[in-house]
């Protein structure tokens, strides 16, 4: 999932509009962010997914980014979300991934990215969601709900889906 984790941001957001949308965007996709500190390769790109996104590993990411939000923000809220958002992560990955989810154990998942247009669709609405209902609270994030952010979003996916079917075709 790449856009489809944001949306969770968006969404936490809209309920919780006491908290930083920057720390929960940040936090939705951080095991993702957190594979690009690691060596990269294509041996740590098979590989380093146990360091980022498995157990114990995310429990740990998600215990220091709920930890730094709150020393930033002084929130309760966007620090709990930020934890939450971190361990969601590896729970929609399950979706989209097949990979091992802790170390020593069989790979995992439904494998959407596989299926390239399936995989825009759905994340393409997750999107569309969480953009709509944030876009409906008051006081929303201008720069969030904008239209130039739900489609640079939609293209940001494209871009991806594009890319994993190149890649799958050669």
């Amino acid at each position: 999932m790449v856009t489809g984790h944001l949306s969770t941001a968006y969404l936490a957001r809209a309920k919780f509009p006491r908290s930083e949308i920057v720390a929960l965007l940040v936090a939705s996709i951080l095991p993702d962010l957190a594979d690009f500190v690691l060596p990269q390769g294509d041996q740590c790109r098979m590989q380093c997914g146990l360091y980022t996104h498995a157990v114990p590993a995310i429990f740990v990411l998600a215990a220091l980014a709920s930890g730094l939000a709150w020393a930033i923000w002084h929130r309760r809220a966007t620090a709990l979300l930020v934890g939450a958002l971190v361990l969601l992560h590896a729970l929609f990955d399950l979706a989209t991934g097949f990979k091992p989810f802790w170390i020593g154990g069989p790979s995992v998942g439904l494998g959407l990215y596989r299926f390239h247009r399936l995989d825009f669709v759905v994340e393409s609405a997750m999107v569309f969601t969480g953009w709509l209902v944030l876009r409906r609270t008051k006081d929303p994030p201008r720069l969030a709900v904008s239209y130039p952010a739900l489609l640079t979003l939609i293209a940001l996916q494209a871009a991806f889906d594009v890319y994993n079917y190149l890649i799958s075709v050669r």
